[in-house]
């Protein structure tokens, strides 16, 4: 599953009132609870538009390295172009490593989150443009 896809799920979840989600299938699983947040918004501020962010995410939960772990060199370098799929950093989880891919082709831009960084799931980790 995709990190847009579950967007769009806790989008629907939210819209159709729901406050807990639990999918499983095979080598995955996934829990969403939502909790109501209600923020006071002034009457003449208008609520500000969203953008989706348009970028290289974390594929899931690890260390973030920018250089390869056994090669001690960079992965890719802020301003290089970058094919959809091309290996963009490094997530290391203990002594496993999960290559982070360029979700499209664009030029990568500087890194989101420094070397070293525990992410999540989603975390962004470059810009993409």
């Amino acid at each position: 599953m995709t990190v847009e896809e579950i967007e769009r799920l806790t989008a629907w979840c939210a819209s159709a009132g729901i406050g807990e989600i639990e999918l499983s299938e095979a080598g995955f699983s996934l829990r969403l609870h939502m909790q109501a947040v209600v923020a006071e918004t002034p009457a003449a501020e208008a609520p500000k538009a969203e953008t989706a962010f348009k970028g290289v995410r974390a594929p899931g939960v690890g260390v973030f390295r920018l250089d390869h772990p056994t090669t001690g060199r960079s992965v890719a370098e802020p301003g290089q172009t970058v094919r959809k799929g091309e290996t963009v950093g490094v997530l290391q989880v203990g002594p496993c490593l999960k290559a982070i891919v360029a979700p499209a082709d664009g030029v990568l831009g500087a890194a989101l989150a420094e070397d070293g960084a525990v992410v999540g799931y989603g975390t962004p980790l470059y810009e993409l443009v």
